[in-house]
């Protein structure tokens, strides 16, 4: 039996749930066909790792490729953990977050403005992100691309 060790995680909501903002279509595209490219991407990568001593193994390239979908995988599953059903989520943030916001943007229209503009500016394969930088105690609008988290 061959192992998986990432699998593709279940959504916590439907695929209508998410519009207007994300069609259902968009949604089963992203998550059905391309999430799951990256968990198979990663599995098959590992598979070759495992198995080194006896397949060709160039370990630039093939450390690259993995980087690239496990990265891919813990990113978009970050994502989709993060949304939710338009009727249930959705507005300004509160707590925490929103004095965060109003701390380092100065408004949370400002931080939508930035993050979009962020987001928008992500070449090829990317992600924008905040970030919270404990040693400066502020949060951060990042781009990340070809990252490996586990």
């Amino acid at each position: 039996m061959e192992n998986k060790f990432y699998k593709l995680p279940e959504l916590t909501y439907g695929y209508e749930d998410l519009e207007p903002y994300m069609s259902e279509e968009q949604l089963k595209l992203h998550h059905d066909k391309h999430h799951q490219a990256y968990v198979d991407g990663a599995n098959a990568l590992l598979k070759k790792f495992d198995s080194r001593n006896s397949v060709e193994f160039d370990v630039k390239a093939d450390a690259k490729e993995l980087t690239f979908h496990v990265g891919g995988y813990v990113l978009h599953k970050f994502f989709w953990e993060n949304l939710g059903p338009a009727s249930k989520n959705g507005g300004e943030p509160t707590g925490t977050l929103a004095k965060y916001i109003k701390k380092d943007f100065g408004s949370f229209e400002r931080f939508k403005k930035e993050f979009s503009q962020a987001a928008a500016s992500v070449e090829c394969s990317g992600w924008a992100v905040l970030t919270l930088c404990k040693k400066t105690d502020r949060i951060f609008i990042c781009r990340l691309k070809n990252i490996m988290l586990m």
